[in-house]
């Protein structure tokens, strides 16, 4: 599959191959109309930034053309090359919800927190997160209107998945660039599967479970045709992809009421979720599909951070999630 997909509408899908595996995280270049220049929506790791300023020249962007950078939110994965990408678009304004600010600005609380989640050996594959400087970030509100000429990106608050969560609202294109609000959806699987793969993303310690429902219920209800996951790629139609995961998440805070006063709930539940996404996923599909390097890929990205997506729901259940 290629690095670098032109999608309809003007919109560049770069793989940003975190921390080397191809199809886990997706950067997103939106051409303006005219010469109104460009916007970044989503700069991964910082061990990915080499690969999305390749990806920007190879595109035949320069410097000076991008004029917003947009982050869904603040998680390391999604915004930790943050600071590194600034100085290369340094004229750019950047996009990040209020409540995310300080952290970037100063990132030493987001670095302890992300490290007491992921451990020291993935922190260190992710690369170092370096601070932005205060006075090129900008507050994604809810219902704040981006401009690139006639065209408009509208921020849309999404606390479910964390407090610190925006997605960007693309007019032209119908399109939701969604951060994790809309869950993981697994390309390569779903065309071998024939049918959506989907899974929602319910980490510790911010998920909010009524919050997220929330969430999924505004998309599910707008005029979204096109969803621009960052877990990964661009995929249609929302409609049902939204349902899907709206069913699934119901699903896994059901689950997680089973498991809470049970010893060990976190590793249970862990293990109970990777169990219904492969019998849910598979549905007696012969398992040999996974072997496909792409789809095994997938698969990880799947499974892996289930243990994660459990401790999430269940501090959301014993209502000590962060919101």
């Amino acid at each position: 599959m290629d690095r670098i997909i032109k999608l309809n509408g003007d919109i560049w899908q770069v793989d940003l191959e975190e921390r080397g595996i191809p199809g886990w995280t997706a950067a997103y270049f939106i051409k303006g109309e005219g010469n109104s220049g460009w916007m970044l929506i989503e700069t991964g790791p910082a061990s990915s930034a080499k690969k999305l300023l390749e990806a920007a020249a190879s595109i035949g962007i320069s410097p000076g053309e991008v004029k917003y950078i947009g982050v869904t939110h603040i998680h390391v994965d999604h915004a930790g090359s943050l600071g590194v990408i600034s100085r290369y678009f340094n004229n750019a304004e950047i996009w990040v919800h209020p409540r995310g600010e300080k952290h970037l600005v100063d990132p030493a609380r987001l670095i302890e927190g992300s490290r007491a989640v992921y451990g020291e050996r993935k922190m260190q594959e992710y690369g170092e997160v370096l601070p932005v400087p205060a006075e090129r970030l900008h507050s994604a509100r809810e219902g704040t209107i981006i401009r690139l000429g006639e065209r408009s990106i509208e921020v849309w608050e999404t606390p479910g998945h964390a407090r610190h969560h925006a997605c960007f609202y693309d007019r032209k294109t119908r399109g939701l660039f969604s951060g994790d609000a809309a869950g993981v959806y697994a390309p390569r699987l779903s065309k071998l599967l024939n049918q959506a793969v989907t899974r929602p993303a319910t980490p510790g310690p911010d998920f909010h479970g009524e919050l997220m429902l929330q969430d999924l219920y505004r998309m599910a209800c707008s005029e979204v045709r096109n969803i621009y996951y960052t877990h990964f790629g661009a995929a249609a139609p929302a409609q049902l992809l939204l349902e899907l995961v709206i069913g699934q998440l119901s699903v896994h805070m059901r689950m997680a009421r089973d498991y809470a006063d049970k010893e060990d709930a976190v590793q249970k539940l862990g293990l109970a979720l990777q169990e219904e996404i492969k019998t849910g996923l598979l549905n007696g599909t012969a398992q040999e599909i996974i072997y496909d390097d792409r789809a095994g890929n997938e698969m990880r990205l799947l499974l892996e951070p289930l243990f994660d997506s459990a401790d999430g729901l269940l501090l959301d259940l014993k209502g000590k999630s962060s919101v």
